[in-house]
């Protein structure tokens, strides 16, 4: 069995998660779920797509939203790292343009 919060393996008879102290019973995650490398990548691409997707799975697919929101963040924090670096080398060339 699965934990629903964080994802991680657990024992079919816990009743709270070692890991991050969630209460499990009564709680059933499906079999077919799994990590996903693919909608990882999906996440990173198309951030938007992959918080979607993380909200719809989180309850009953736990592993796979969480690839899926791991890829997301990740997409978003290049994304932004990348803008800040577009617009500080733009001003750095319009400051030696304007010389």
């Amino acid at each position: 069995m699965y934990c629903k919060t964080c994802g991680k393996e657990v024992n079919d008879n816990a009743e709270i998660c070692p890991h991050c102290g969630c209460r499990l019973k009564g709680v059933s995650v499906r079999e077919e779920d799994a990590k996903s490398v693919g909608f990882g990548v999906l996440g990173f691409f198309f951030p938007l797509i992959g918080l979607i997707l993380y909200l719809v799975w989180k309850d009953q697919y736990p592993l796979r939203a969480k690839s899926t929101g791991k890829g997301a963040l990740i997409g978003v924090i290049v994304e932004v790292a990348i803008y800040i670096i577009v617009i500080a080398i733009s001003v750095a060339v319009g400051t030696q343009v304007r010389r």
